[in-house]
């Protein structure tokens, strides 16, 4: 692998995998020069473009050396105070109270594979190469080490910075980020999502502005309102077409991703910990890690950058236990009964589920002691002696010999103060001296900063998950931090709580999934306001959103998939009318648009259940035969508009491929609509099951494929109507024929 990795007698470092390249070299000053990150290029031999310097009037010249001005230069790690007064990725107050760093080349060294970060999650080892750069401050001792992995298979540089106090005075860092990428002085757009409860992942699209823009969270999560992502995009790239240069952030709690058009008009992208209401006390002899960012280049618009992430994701990311693998159809209780668990109903529920033809039986909240509402027992994690007298491992036991999985919810990061748990140790909660807490649904956040905290999570999970009969576990989180403090640790470090807080949570993680590896879990956060790449390297799958209704879903899983593949997306068909909008849609739409996620089920009363026993029974076979597909399959957008939307999936070995058309409201007089396939086979022959026709894949890819026409006053005239009137679906397969 190390051939990946190549460096020049002048100090040039080459990371290329003979479809990317990334290039930067060292000044003669010690400074590292950023130079390209894009398409591959021939780095052997001169390149005719690159770090320029000139006179620039009344601008600072770095120590002294003329014309050359840092706020000009494109840098790999730039630092604040020393002539480039650009947003930072560096900003550290040492001894004598000033914030003054020069970071200066010291020496490289080159390894086949990929180092582990410690205490944090990053993409998994395995046909790649990584350079790791040491910088120096010569006067605080402060050391940098940056970190570069370029794989053989995926168009996708990870980075991470190992930052260590080598000096024999404290340090104090204000800001640590993960990554900085300099871009020449072009035209950009950028692209990112925003979102808030049950309406994730709306994108974003604008030009980049001058001075900074940027993205972030401050709540302890990720969050809902803006994803760990960003893309700069050549102008007008499309789906399938320009240059797209994407960016995310393997960290599940307060980051920052800015984009700054400067004095010059270069661009510069940080991403990092948010810097905001954060301090690290760096004693001597300590280091610190900053969390992993990985960067995608595509030449071929969104859909190539998509495509990119997607495999990433199932090869270096997903649990690989579970990579590829079909995930079981469920049956989930809350819907059902709520709160008003027992062993009765859970054996109840798993009949209804075997007479659907579902695979599992997942019981939500409400089985643990005491509780009956939402104002109790969270963090008491025993089984309810009314409710299940002999244990959940012997309801899950009775549920397995039914022929179903069994699947348990949790939500171990949270506490009641009617709880047991908040009753003897009420310093365990997030919190501050002489203030009034404040409340999220009736519950307060555990401080997993604290081992003993993180000690008794794992104690309480492992002994349930220890039964052997429990398959699958729903990992929920539904209260953002507020009040942010914690009771161990002095006041000169409370500024890093929320860090402390994630290092507790991945370790906690960390123990469970490695130890219950046959256990699958799923990630969610009020629905996504935990989704990222961070989570996803421990849980095999996400729910994406409260919005189970599935007009409302359709926006919500087309952003989404910009980063996420549907192998991580987990879906319900839901009750109507909906609890997220009050609208009515058949079981069909709920159906075919829930179908684009790999993990699906149902969460529905008895009455709705038999009320559409034939419909949902239909749905359950339907998800069942086609689980396999969606584990591993590549997904397309085809379009989406305000009114329409039309998904592409294809298997991995091309031999199958689904069209959903999904069509909002209707109207009179409509146009004709076609779409293009991609990714086909050229000269074989697609047939569409059930229908009798055949098309060559050149026709389909490049004449396009006819949708059906959507009209509120359909005839009997032999035209191809969509479903009568608003919220109509259709949903093609394809075989391909094999000569």
């Amino acid at each position: 692998m190390g051939k990946m990795i190549r460096v020049s007698d002048e100090l040039q470092f080459s990371l290329s995998n003979g479809r990317i390249s990334y290039i930067f070299r060292v000044s003669p000053e010690g400074i590292l020069e950023h130079i390209h990150f894009g398409r591959a290029l021939d780095a052997d031999h001169m390149l005719p473009a690159g770090p320029r310097r000139a006179f620039r009037c009344t601008t600072p010249a770095f120590q002294g050396i003329d014309n050359y001005n840092l706020s000009d230069t494109p840098q790999e790690y730039p630092v604040f105070g020393t002539s480039d007064m650009r947003q930072p990725a560096l900003h550290v107050v040492n001894a004598d109270g000033n914030s003054i760093s020069t970071l200066l080349y010291q020496s490289h060294r080159i390894t086949d594979g990929k180092p582990d970060l410690p205490g944090l999650p990053g993409a998994r080892d395995g046909d790649c190469a990584s350079l790791v750069v040491l910088l120096l401050d010569e006067v605080t001792k402060l050391q940098v080490e940056l970190y570069y992995t370029i794989f053989a298979e995926h168009d996708v540089i990870a980075r991470s910075v190992r930052i260590s106090n080598t000096g024999d005075a404290s340090l104090e860092l204000l800001n640590a980020c993960s990554t900085t990428l300099d871009f020449p002085a072009e035209d950009y757009e950028l692209l990112h999502f925003k979102g808030t409860w049950a309406r994730e992942f709306n994108e974003h699209r604008t030009p980049v502005p001058a001075g900074r823009f940027s993205i972030d969270a401050a709540s302890g999560t990720s969050g809902n309102l803006h994803s760990p992502f960003l893309a700069l995009l050549q102008p007008g790239a499309t789906e399938e077409h320009g240059e797209v240069y994407a960016t995310t952030l393997m960290y599940s709690g307060n980051f920052t991703i800015s984009v700054e058009k400067g004095e010059f008009d270069a661009v510069r992208l940080t991403a990092g910990l948010n810097s905001f209401n954060f301090r690290w006390r760096l004693e001597p002899g300590e280091s610190f890690h900053c969390p992993e960012a990985l960067h995608v280049f595509s030449s071929r618009g969104l859909d190539g950058m998509s495509q990119a992430w997607h495999a990433f994701i199932r090869d270096k990311i997903s649990p690989p236990q579970f990579s590829g693998v079909a995930r079981p159809t469920y049956l989930n209780s809350w819907e059902a009964a709520y709160f008003d668990v027992n062993e009765d109903v859970v054996l109840d529920l798993a009949e209804q589920a075997k007479s659907l033809g579902l695979e599992m039986l997942v019981v939500d909240d409400g089985w643990f002691q005491g509780r009956n509402d939402d104002t109790s027992s969270l963090g008491d994690w025993v089984a309810d002696k009314t409710k299940f007298p002999n244990g959940i491992e012997s309801v899950a036991a009775k549920v397995r010999e039914k022929g179903l999985k069994f699947g348990l919810w949790f939500e171990p990061e949270m506490v009641n103060e009617n709880s047991r748990l908040y009753r003897e140790h009420p310093d365990w909660v997030i919190h501050v001296p002489h203030r009034t807490l404040s409340t999220g649904r009736q519950q307060l956040v555990l401080d997993l900063s604290r081992t003993d905290v993180v000690e008794y999570l794992y104690q309480c999970i492992d002994t349930l998950l220890s039964c052997g009969q429990i398959d699958y576990v729903k990992w929920d989180m539904n209260r953002v931090m507020t009040e942010i403090g914690s009771a161990a640790l002095p006041p000169e470090r409370q500024l890093e709580t929320p860090h402390r807080y994630m290092l507790g949570l991945y370790d906690l993680l960390s123990r469970l999934t490695g130890k219950h590896t046959n256990v699958l879990f799923e990630n969610c956060a009020s629905g996504g306001n935990r989704l990222d790449l961070g989570m996803l390297r421990y849980m095999s799958q996400t729910w994406v959103s409260d919005m189970s209704e599935p007009v409302g879903r359709l926006p919500i899983i087309n952003g989404a998939s910009h980063l996420f593949p549907p192998s991580v997306m987990a879906s319900y068909i839901g009750p109507v009318p909906s609890h997220q909008n009050n609208r009515m849609v058949s079981v069909k739409l709920r159906t075919e648009v829930g179908f684009f996620c790999a993990a699906r089920g149902l969460s529905l009363n008895a009455a709705d259940i038999e009320e559409h026993h034939q419909d949902l029974q239909g749905a359950a076979q339907l998800y069942a035969q086609t689980a396999a597909d969606l584990a591993s399959a590549r997904f397309h957008r085809l379009r989406f508009t305000g009114n329409e939307v039309c998904w592409q999936l294809t298997t991995q070995d091309g031999g199958r491929v689904y069209l959903g058309y999904f069509h909002i409201l209707s109207a009179p007089n409509l146009p004709y609509q076609r779409v293009r396939l991609r990714g086909l086979d050229s000269s074989s022959e697609y047939h569409i099951r059930g229908s009798g026709l055949s098309y060559k894949g050149d026709s389909l890819m490049h004449l396009g494929f006819d949708l059906p026409y959507v009209h509120a006053m359909q005839l009997d005239d032999g035209t191809d109507y969509m479903d009568r009137g608003d919220f109509a679906s259709r949903l093609w397969v394809f075989e391909r024929k094999y000569s």
